[in-house]
């Protein structure tokens, strides 16, 4: 019995705290059987974007900068799986997407009012159709941008009523900033994992680290999309960075706090992105996506509405900040 108790003491330690003490990680309950581990991320630069020698670079992902965090934040070990969702909305995502498939709302997309279900091109009677496995340790996906600022809205009101919250920060997502300063976590290369080098489908520096198209549907079991069948996995299953994230390349795609938009080349510090747009910034790469989505510098932009099974989120505590502020 001492035995055990030695080889978890330091566990127990590091999530000891029941609020949330700047330096350390810590664990976030959601619910008397829910908790999620968030992760110390310390004030820091970093050169954000990729290099125009890094193969499959796009080119709004440069010209790379120089980027300063003047405040260190916390972030989710893994995305939000669909337990914790459930903690905290109290909604299945079976019943998400039947109200999705329901849903007749006209909503704003790509500067048209448009039904969501017809923008994607889901049909409204099989819900099977679209979804892949729904046990409580797969990310959640169907996520809006929208419903997931609901979640962190939510949590902030709620650890703010209880006292628990530390002055200046609230629950967010990550801006995109601090979600590539993580993800590289100090890391130059084109993935935390290495240099990217794509043979066909595959990438062998991203088969420890990363869900992506060429292994997703490796050993994959219960319903699934694509041929051959695949989907998202239970979080947490990858290596993790130097910092102790996983999943941050491939699994889901995570939306960023950010509107989509151009980089300049200045220096700039705690950017926030512009301060309007049509898309909002995701990051990472999702199972069905190619090796090149899983580098630490690509983006996706999405429309704040849209949902899907490639789609989930990342929780972060961070410092309050506001355009124009």
């Amino acid at each position: 019995m001492q035995r055990i108790l030695h080889f978890f003491l330091p566990v127990l330690i590091l999530f000891a705290d029941p609020h949330p003490v700047p330096g350390k990680s810590w664990r976030l309950h959601l619910s008397d059987s829910t908790t999620l581990e968030m992760l110390w991320v310390e004030k820091g630069s970093f050169l954000m974007g990729s290099p125009l020698s890094e193969p499959g670079r796009k080119e709004d992902e440069g010209p790379q900068r120089t980027v300063t965090l003047t405040k260190g934040f916390w972030m989710g070990r893994t995305e939000v799986t669909i337990g914790q969702w459930k903690a905290v909305m109290h909604t299945t995502l079976r019943e998400k997407v039947i109200n999705l498939l329901n849903d007749t709302t006209l909503v704003d997309i790509e500067g048209k009012k448009q039904i969501l279900r017809e923008f994607m091109h889901f049909k409204r009677d099989d819900p099977d159709r679209i979804m892949a496995g729904e046990s409580d340790s797969l990310p959640m996906y169907f996520v809006s941008w929208n419903e997931a600022i609901d979640f962190c809205n939510k949590l902030t009101q709620h650890e703010r009523s209880a006292g628990r919250l530390p002055a200046g920060y609230e629950y967010n997502l990550p801006t995109e900033a601090q979600w590539e300063f993580a993800c590289r976590a100090g890391t130059t290369t084109a993935s935390f994992g290495g240099p990217v080098t794509i043979i066909g489908k595959d990438a062998p520096v991203l088969d420890s680290v990363a869900w992506y198209v060429g292994n997703s549907a490796i050993g994959y079991s219960g319903r699934g999309l694509g041929v051959p069948p695949a989907g998202p996995r239970a979080s947490g299953e990858k290596l993790p960075n130097a910092w102790g994230f996983q999943d941050m390349a491939g699994n889901l795609w995570e939306w960023c706090r950010d509107w989509y938009g151009p980089y300049t080349g200045r220096s700039l510090t705690n950017p926030l992105g512009p301060a309007s747009g049509m898309d909002r910034v995701n990051r990472g790469g999702s199972w069905g996506s190619g090796a090149g989505d899983s580098r630490s510098a690509n983006r996706a932009k999405n429309p704040p509405a849209e949902m899907s099974a490639y789609r989930g989120f990342r929780l972060a505590l961070c410092p309050v900040q506001r355009h124009g502020s």
